[in-house]
């Protein structure tokens, strides 16, 4: 069979998904010519889509031979050794893509997923940034970027980016959650309130959501709601934020010997946690400032 036949032969299989049946096709054109650059990308696309990732970085390398100026290459061999755990080899696939050109959206991709996993958020900002600003309408980026943003506390921006995101996609509880908490970050109580409110909704048995909803309604003097979602955070299974909550809501009410016993509980857990013995020592000096009668 000709050589333009079996690679036709080959991208009908891999259009219909049908990639093992692909794979033959390809290498027997590539047994015709070793070089041919639409064999070797073709081939390679349907390792990926069988899965054999090992297999496909080696035909990219040789497509790479081929063409070495084609940063799309570059990207897809950078994605595949991220998959079987070579990342030095991604990372310089990918720094290779965006040589090619900086716009390399895959690239950017990719990479700020890289370093974003690894918790590198400078490095994830500088691909995902350029990577937004090319395609402001990504919302899972924004989602992405604005809760690195908050974890750095920088809520201004984090805001920015969970209200880009909720204005094209209404209801995304990823960004509900980010905007809620950045709002709490900033002392912003009373904004935050309906968003938590509106996630409770969404992911009722969540206990980050119960305990930092919690704070926000404790902050704001709404103590009863506070208890409920503590109280509920609490009782699907051992929550340190939660019981240091209802300790703290205790300790507002004047209940001092409740606050107590809860810090104890959970230094039972947690014998060393600082934060706890300092609020344990805490409640026991107001407790005795306030006489024996205390209840």
């Amino acid at each position: 069979m000709k050589l333009h036949q079996l690679i036709e032969l080959g991208d009908a299989a891999r259009k219909a998904r049908t990639f093992t049946s692909a794979i033959p096709h390809y290498l027997d054109a590539l047994a015709q010519d070793p070089r041919n650059a639409r064999a070797l990308w073709g081939l390679a696309d349907a390792y990926r889509g069988a899965r054999l990732i090992q297999e496909s970085v080696g035909i990219l390398n040789r497509y790479l031979e081929v063409d070495p100026g084609n940063g799309p290459a570059h990207a897809r061999l950078a994605d595949a050794c991220k998959r079987i755990g070579q990342r030095d080899l991604a990372v310089a696939q990918y720094r290779q893509a965006l040589t090619l050109n900086p716009d390399n959206r895959y690239a950017l991709m990719g990479l700020g997923d890289l370093y974003h996993k690894e918790q590198h958020w400078v490095e994830a900002l500088a691909c995902w940034e350029p990577l937004l600003a090319l395609d402001p309408t990504l919302v899972n980026i924004l989602t992405m970027v604005g809760n690195i943003h908050r974890k750095r506390l920088a809520f201004e921006k984090a805001i920015l980016c969970f209200q880009t995101a909720l204005a094209r996609e209404r209801g995304n509880p990823h960004a509900i959650f980010g905007l809620a908490d950045s709002l709490r970050g900033m002392g912003r109580f009373a904004e935050a309130a309906p968003l938590w409110e509106q996630i409770l909704e969404l992911d009722p048995g969540n206990r980050q959501v119960l305990t930092r909803a919690g704070d926000c309604f404790f902050r704001l003097g709404r103590l009863d709601r506070a208890e409920q979602l503590f109280t509920r955070a609490a009782g699907s299974g051992y929550d340190k934020p939660a019981l240091l909550g209802l300790a703290q809501l205790c300790r507002s009410r004047g209940e001092f010997r409740k606050a107590v016993a809860i810090y104890r509980a959970i230094l039972e857990r947690n014998p060393d946690d600082p934060r706890t013995l300092r609020h344990l020592a805490e409640a026991a000096r107001e407790g005795e400032a306030t006489g024996p009668g205390a209840p």
